[in-house]
């Protein structure tokens, strides 16, 4: 981490500092580990982190951030009205004593394996960090950024959203030289209130970096495109707003897509540099090349060479929870539980489509879909129709999949029972391979556990 005093930190966020000045050299959130590092108290819904100054201190913190009047602790403190917002000034000024090149991201889905795919470009170029698994809000954006050391040349930021503002907001704290906006579809549609709301919402890592002059890349194909054409025609115009997809503008433009059971192959051409390449990456689904389009469009904007665009995309890997492919004899499963929006479960589910044995769909409620969400359910099950054989699900919601897919469609009413179903199939043998997709909250995780104890995995 690159240092900061904390009289600096008590002036930018407004505070008030007690004690002595210091040097801040770490920062962590975590009582039970902030040897040496200043601890700020964040409080949430479950828990309070005031209560645990104490334990902190003793742990080895050297200086604390409160929102709250607390007893002495013995060491320095800074008092201010919110200390979420005091973390992510910890963020702002270590990212503004950094040389590295800043690439933000943000989309409905798809985000986190842009991120991986456009930290391995840049890598190529130079010492390059990127957001740890999810940690994309208002507190993984700072606890990522804080990684920054001088001698980083790149920073790829993964930043999420669920409301309007959420972006608006981490962008105080990226300062981004560049930003690409994935996708925006039916994803957050109960934060946000419509589809609309979501165009509006992604849009605001456009406003910040555009509006400061930097340079922005959106998807070619997608229904918003001529939205963001109008609603930044002067960054479009000028060159600072460019895009990628599947059309002779693009920037980056894909084609020759191949889809397998083992991964993807596709063709890159940079029509600017009239030069191209084919590529192969261990990516289940048609969607994760125009993600990889998406990575090499990031990652040249923010200043990697075409030389790298390749040999980058190559250091590119499935991820345990993201269309994660395993198999273990006749078995197979396609771990994608980590999360579901709309956009994404149609996507897995075109994937199992060209899967071999008996295709079985496992399937739970995806959140805060709001008005829309019976709805996006219905086209789930509809969508599942012809591309998997036994569809099961589980939540009120997906009720209405089941509903829709007919025939060989079974609704459990837990998680526990869905299970319990699921470990029968595994156990009766035959070919199979189940893809398991659900919301975070539906704990979806726990079908794949029960797959893989089941098939010996």
């Amino acid at each position: 981490m690159i240092e900061f005093k904390l009289s600096e930190l008590s002036s930018e966020c407004g505070g008030t500092l007690g004690g002595s000045d210091l040097e801040v050299k770490a920062v962590s959130t975590d009582s039970r580990s902030c040897s040496g590092a200043l601890f700020v108290a964040l409080t949430g819904e479950r828990f309070d982190g005031h209560d645990f100054i104490k334990k902190a201190v003793e742990n080895g913190a050297v200086a604390v951030v409160v929102s709250k009047d607390i007893p002495k602790c013995g060491v320095s403190v800074v008092k201010c009205a919110d200390t979420v917002r005091a973390l992510g000034t910890c963020g702002r000024l270590v990212r503004m004593r950094s040389k590295a090149k800043v690439a933000s991201l943000t989309g409905s889905c798809g985000k986190t394996t842009v991120k991986e795919l456009t930290a391995g470009i840049l890598s190529k170029s130079g010492p390059t960090i990127a957001t740890s698994g999810n940690f994309n809000n208002d507190i993984g954006v700072p606890l990522t950024l804080l990684r920054l050391e001088r001698d980083t040349r790149f920073a790829v930021i993964e930043q999420g959203a669920s409301h309007p503002h959420d972006i608006e907001r981490t962008c105080e704290f990226v300062k981004a030289d560049t930003a690409l906006i994935n996708n925006a579809g039916a994803a957050h549609i109960e934060g946000f209130g419509s589809l609309r709301g979501v165009y509006e919402g992604k849009s605001e890592i456009l406003q910040d970096v555009l509006g400061r002059g930097g340079i922005g890349a959106v998807p070619s194909d997608s229904n918003w495109t001529e939205s963001w054409k109008s609603d930044f025609a002067s960054a479009f115009n000028d060159g600072r707003l460019v895009t990628f997809g599947t059309h002779e503008t693009d920037l980056v433009r894909v084609s020759s897509i191949e889809t397998s059971q083992t991964g993807i192959s596709f063709h890159i051409d940079v029509p600017s540099q009239n030069k191209g390449f084919d590529a192969a990456l261990p990516l289940l689904g048609a969607h994760n090349a125009m993600n990889a389009a998406a990575a090499c469009a990031l990652a040249l904007i923010t200043g990697a060479p075409y030389e790298n665009l390749k040999p980058g995309l190559l250091q590119g890997a499935p991820m345990r929870g993201r269309l994660f492919m395993q198999t273990h004899g006749d078995l197979s499963l396609i771990d994608d539980a980590y999360n579901a929006s709309f956009n994404a479960v149609i996507a897995a589910l075109d994937v199992l489509s060209n899967a071999q044995g008996q295709r079985i769909m496992v399937f739970g409620d995806m959140g805060e879909l709001g008005s829309e969400a019976l709805n996006l359910h219905r086209q789930v099950g509809e969508h599942a129709r012809g591309r998997c054989d036994l569809f099961l699900c589980a939540g009120p919601l997906a009720k209405a999949a089941a509903d829709a897919y007919g025939d060989g469609a079974e609704h459990f009413g837990s998680v526990d029972e869905l299970i319990l179903r699921v470990e029968k199939l595994v156990s009766s043998g035959g070919k199979k391979c189940f893809l398991v997709k659900g919301s975070h909250a539906m704990g979806m995780d726990r079908v794949n556990d029960a797959v893989r104890r089941a098939g010996g995995f």
